[in-house]
């Protein structure tokens, strides 16, 4: 909702904000200090940034106060506004949130890097290599399923010439013989035997025991199966039994081949998705990274913007504001641990989520947390952390996440370019999934349909040429 304090700095700010920031206000709320390790805020943000040169930042002289209340100008650089949000009315607040509380905190903080929004030749290079590569190996899974598809349906045809009563013998000979194959398959993925044995060289009884019974279950189940394909086999004739085998051996090729088609489709959209941050701007990436609030947001490019001028605390912005409704639910966005949960003066209610990849992920302004947050908790990717808010300098403005992302726990960096990327991608992912399930392996039944039918060499399981993850 747009309230009237919010209807005055419309009208004050709309026309100004695109082309400058000395018609907006900069009181600072929405933005946390970024500080060297001598800030006086350390549980807030801490960080700088160095990195490449932009050529599209726009270069504005502002008035900055220095920790000893001194002024002196200062130039940092606004990125552009996005095409699609130049014209909303909320513009003026994805800029700059508002007065915040006023309270004047000296802060550290090094002078802005126009570097850090420069696109990184070497990463868009790198990201391309590898979008080709993943893009080569999905093409050659393809390939292999439609190329075993055949063989099936080949096998399949050969099944039809028989009478009844042998094909009916042949199709459960052939079952059996697949599942025997599955199951070796299986267990040496699930389990592997030679590690399962190295477990018998140490002089842990747990161990030894493990392994033995691994190694038990995993032998009567084989005895099973391969006994009861040795007794359909023998009833069959030579050629018959020939038949029964490779049919069986080729479904479960075929089963195994087409599983790998879902995990390539999607290492072609996290490639894609990472070219596209890289492309943008982004400084780092990471794969699997979950965008951080859960329902649509607004948000735009406002690194580099000056926040809180005009008093100690003035700094510029080294995060991405994303505005939502108020308790919106926020998540973890990578498989990680809570960390340094609790309340800053500027942050107001803020933790960091400590991933895997060793990049850190800072949450400020949060209305709440998810009900046992805390710090050392393990959280996945996707999982409730707290709740979009005020609090702190962003009280009374329109609610939002102030989010910063620290590659190493280091330096801020950009996270725009991989915000946008995110969210731009999980609609799209969303709708190209469903074409890239892995095919069903056809029962003889249904190959023989399909060797029947015009089209015989479409392959299963097949993703769409264009659409992946774009």
């Amino acid at each position: 909702m747009i309230n009237s304090r919010t209807t005055i700095a419309i009208l004050a700010c709309l026309s100004a904000v695109a082309f400058s920031v000395s018609g907006v206000s900069a009181q600072g709320g929405g933005a946390d200090p970024g500080a060297p390790s001598t800030s006086v805020l350390p549980e807030d943000s801490a960080s700088s940034t160095t990195s490449v040169a932009s050529e599209s930042s726009l270069p504005v002289t502002v008035p900055t106060s220095t920790p000893d209340q001194t002024s002196s100008p200062t130039t940092t650089y606004l990125p552009p506004i996005p095409d699609e949000l130049i014209n909303d009315p909320r513009v003026p607040f994805l800029v700059d949130p508002g007065d915040g509380d006023g309270i004047d905190v000296p802060i550290a903080q090094f002078s802005f890097d126009p570097q850090s929004v420069a696109v990184l030749p070497e990463r868009v290079a790198g990201a391309q290599a590898a979008l080709l590569e993943s893009q080569a190996n999905l093409d050659q899974i393809q390939q292999r399923v439609a190329e075993k598809t055949q063989s099936v349906l080949d096998l399949t045809a050969e099944l039809e010439q028989l009478s009844a009563g042998v094909r009916t013998a042949v199709t459960k000979t052939a079952t059996a013989r697949r599942r025997l194959r599955d199951h070796a398959v299986t267990a040496y993925v699930q389990g592997r035997a030679e590690d399962k044995l190295a477990l018998l060289n140490n002089n842990d009884f747990v161990d030894i025991g493990v392994a033995r019974s691994y190694l038990a279950v995993v032998a009567r189940q084989h005895d099973r199966l391969l006994r009861n394909y040795e007794r359909q086999s023998n009833a069959l004739g030579t050629s018959e039994a020939r038949l029964a085998s490779d049919l069986g051996v080729a479904q479960s090729v075929l089963a195994q081949t087409s599983a790998q088609v879902q995990p390539a489709v999607e290492a072609v959209a996290a490639a894609t998705a990472q070219l596209q941050a890289y492309e943008s701007g982004a400084h780092a990436y990471i794969n699997g990274f979950v965008f951080p609030v859960a329902s649509e947001v607004e948000f735009i490019d406002s690194w580099g913007y000056p926040r809180m001028t005009g008093t100690p605390s003035a700094h510029w912005h080294q995060g991405t504001d994303i505005f939502a409704d108020y308790g919106t639910p926020l998540i973890a966005s990578e498989n990680g641990t809570i960390a340094r949960v609790g309340t800053g003066t500027l942050g107001g209610n803020k933790l960091w989520v400590v991933g895997e990849s060793g990049t850190e992920y800072y949450y400020a302004h949060l209305s709440a947390f998810a009900p046992g947050v805390s710090d050392g908790m393990r959280v996945t990717a996707g999982q409730l952390v707290g709740y979009v808010g005020d609090t702190g300098n962003a009280r009374g403005t329109s609610p939002h996440l102030h989010f910063e992302v620290h590659p190493g726990g280091g330096d801020a960096v950009n996270p725009y370019p991989l915000l946008k990327a995110a969210y731009g991608n999980r609609t799209v992912f969303r709708a190209t999934a469903p074409a890239a399930e892995p095919a069903a392996v056809p029962t003889p039944e249904q190959a023989a349909e399909q060797a029947a039918a015009p089209a015989t060499d479409q392959a299963v399981g097949a993703a769409p040429e264009a659409g992946v993850g774009g």
